[in-house]
């Protein structure tokens, strides 16, 4: 087994797995279609072997978990680093079962890897405090990128350390008061609101 065979094993089997417990039997795979939207012209093969694995509640957790797999592959070494392939996975939370999320995220998984590859512009992959333009609903109209609050915020592969970023969607009052403070602020407000992240087309605002 391949340097990169063994991590991409060790995060699915067994960290996904003491993280989240059950991962499903299935990967949600992004496609062609998804890069297509983003007007992409050139999409890396690998890129296709990345994925969402749905997570359902368990005795730990009452919540739905999403996490995508495949941008801390990595693809371009054979010894460890400090961040495993670009470093991230994301996160997503709901109360019940929904398809949507794993649209989500296959959709801001597409873009980071587009990111990366220098092919939107030069802007830097996404990361911690980012807010990014995804409408769910006439409500939520943002994913903002934040700490986790009940999973841990990173994980350690052989290939390196990996962040996990939890997405909750935001609403534009949300939004314009993340810009005038800062993502961690809202992301507080809206865990002492709430009692947690879950994103969800009608949650209400709380600013």
């Amino acid at each position: 087994m391949s340097f990169l065979e063994e991590s991409w094993e060790e995060r699915e089997e067994k960290i996904y797995k003491n993280i989240f417990g059950d991962i499903g039997t299935d990967i949600y795979p992004l496609s062609i279609e998804i890069f297509n939207r983003m007007n992409s012209d050139a999409v890396d093969p690998r890129w296709l072997t990345h994925g969402v694995f749905k997570c359902p509640p368990n005795e730990n957790r009452k919540t739905w978990a999403y996490i995508t797999s495949g941008m801390s592959n990595p693809w371009e070494t054979e010894v460890p680093e400090e961040y495993s392939g670009l470093g991230v996975e994301f996160l997503m939370e709901t109360s019940k079962e929904e398809m949507w999320a794993i649209e989500v995220l296959q959709t801001l998984m597409a873009y980071n890897l587009l990111l990366a590859a220098g092919k939107m512009g030069n802007f830097p992959p996404l990361d911690y405090g980012n807010r990014v333009p995804l409408a769910l609903s006439e409500t939520i109209k943002t994913m903002m990128f934040v700490h986790p609050l009940n999973f841990p915020e990173s994980f350690s592969l052989q290939s390196g350390e990996v962040d996990i970023l939890q997405v909750v969607g935001i609403t534009p009052a949300e939004l314009e008061a993340a810009k005038l403070s800062s993502s961690e602020e809202v992301k507080e407000k809206i865990i002492n609101f709430t009692g947690g992240l879950l994103t969800s087309k009608e949650r209400v605002s709380i600013v």
